[in-house]
């Protein structure tokens, strides 16, 4: 579908202040209304984005380039953080863009309400994927429209805000975890849409026994076409500083478990569990298309996550990043020796910078959502990197065994500084090219979801 794109006032984007939510920029209008579309390079067969629900079509409309990539990517990100409605994994075709990231909306966006890994991959049958019962979807979005008072008893079983129900991953690559500099841990959890969803449940691949024999006999997992998996990272919101930063970030609610020390397998060991709001610091999106048979790999983070080494900016006060401080940057703590509290000193190593032509697409997204809400907590996010096989290989042509090719994937400086913030001089496929499953190796086709299979009862 063609989409107009508005005009709109040029705006240079606020530097927000991650401790305290108050600006330290001014969000600056110039005087006089473009009279032309926006020049989104986008390529010629492309629509441009805008703030929509529709999720777009294939990657490369007729050709592929990195700009029409990055434009893919973005519509991507727009559309799934779209409100969702009360049908899992469906956006609310009711709710209109001049209340798209409305401050303080804490209802899930249509990402938030794919089921997590630990909703699939269980010991028995998985849960159904439309829960639309009094005792599904709608019972879990009226607990969460409860869920007014940080110290309110919740309603049993646990909310289900986000994350499966608890929030209990605080491990990035490497076995460390990430502290912001207001000393508090980060949180990561992982998601699919209902097409991989599905996949893995009518085969019953969340059985580990069951797994093995569909890989021998498949010589690999291979998922559907338009499967999606979202990997997103989030930091706890203090309760005081809810009211002033709600204005910046995506927030969402979930229940989370003290960490009481780690085991002798350095895995943390959780505790009792506590409801807190979250804000959202960094999103993967990787999705797989025709053209992109070796998946798009999408990042996103917030635009005051932390500086680009050699260009930080003295009014933002960075979430992963204090200038006084003298750590050196980028050092994983190890567990049971490093204090959880202690913050990790964190910038963009220079071969990951986004680059110049994403950030003048940045600019134009984010005043594109601006217009449409001048209140949009989206406007503050930012898209880092796309990566892209240029080359592409169908599934049946590609290896049978670990390492799958990676199909001429391009570009090679595309990390997450939440997700792969010590690991920033790898690039997706380095890892996930070995993704497989058994003795034999068995790829399961670049994903690593398949190691959460459980023995079946």
């Amino acid at each position: 579908m063609r989409t107009l794109l508005i005009s709109f006032f040029l705006l240079s984007l606020i530097a927000i202040s991650c401790e305290s939510g108050k600006k330290d920029k001014k969000l600056n209008s110039r005087v006089g209304f473009s009279q032309e579309l926006a020049d989104f390079d986008c390529g010629a067969f492309c629509d441009p984005p805008s703030v929509s629900y529709q999720l777009p079509d294939d990657s490369t409309c007729g050709h592929s380039s990195q700009n029409v990539l990055n434009c893919f990517a973005w519509k991507n990100f727009l559309a799934l953080n779209w409100k969702a409605s009360d049908q899992r994994g469906l956006p609310d075709t009711t709710a209109v863009a001049a209340d798209y990231g409305m401050p303080g909306d804490y209802s899930p966006t249509v990402w938030e309400s794919y089921l997590s890994i630990d909703d699939v991959f269980t010991a028995s049958q998985p849960k159904t994927w439309n829960l639309k019962s009094k005792n599904g979807y709608i019972k879990y979005i009226n607990e969460i429209n409860k869920f007014t008072d940080i110290n309110a008893t919740l309603p049993k079983p646990k909310l289900r805000a986000m994350l499966g129900g608890n929030v209990d991953e605080i491990m990035q690559a490497k076995g460390a975890w990430l502290t912001d500099q207001s000393g508090n841990i980060v949180w990561y959890e992982i998601r699919m849409n209902s097409i991989e969803s599905d996949f893995v449940r009518s085969n019953k691949l969340y059985n580990s026994d069951n797994l093995n024999a569909f890989a021998a006999k498949n010589q690999g997992v291979w998922l559907p076409m338009e499967s999606i998996e979202i990997k997103a990272a989030w930091r706890i919101i203090p309760e005081d500083q809810l009211g002033s930063l709600k204005n910046f970030y995506k927030i969402s609610k979930a229940m989370v478990p003290e960490i009481k020390g780690f085991d002798q397998n350095k895995q943390p060991i959780y505790g009792k569990y506590s409801p807190k709001y979250l804000g959202l610091v960094g999103l993967h999106i990787i999705r797989k298309t025709n053209q992109s048979p070796q998946f798009t790999w999408m990042t996103f983070e917030h635009v005051n996550n932390a500086p680009t080494e050699g260009q930080v900016d003295p009014a933002v006060k960075y979430c992963f990043y204090n200038p006084k401080s003298k750590d050196k940057p980028n050092q994983s703590p190890v567990p049971g020796q490093d204090s959880l509290n202690t913050p990790v000193q964190v910038v963009r190593i220079a071969d990951n910078a986004i680059s110049a032509d994403i950030q003048q697409l940045n600019k134009q997204i984010q005043s594109m959502i601006k217009t449409s809400n001048p209140k949009s907590v989206w406007q503050y996010y930012q898209l880092v990197n796309v990566q892209w096989p240029e080359n592409p290989i169908q599934d049946a042509n590609n290896n049978k065994t670990a390492p799958l090719m990676d199909g001429g994937i391009t570009p090679n400086n595309i990390a997450n500084v939440t997700m792969e913030t010590y690991i920033q001089e790898k690039q997706c496929m380095d890892c996930h090219k070995n993704a497989s499953v058994g003795a034999q190796k068995y790829p399961t086709d670049y994903s690593f979801i398949f190691l959460k299979a459980k023995p079946g009862k």
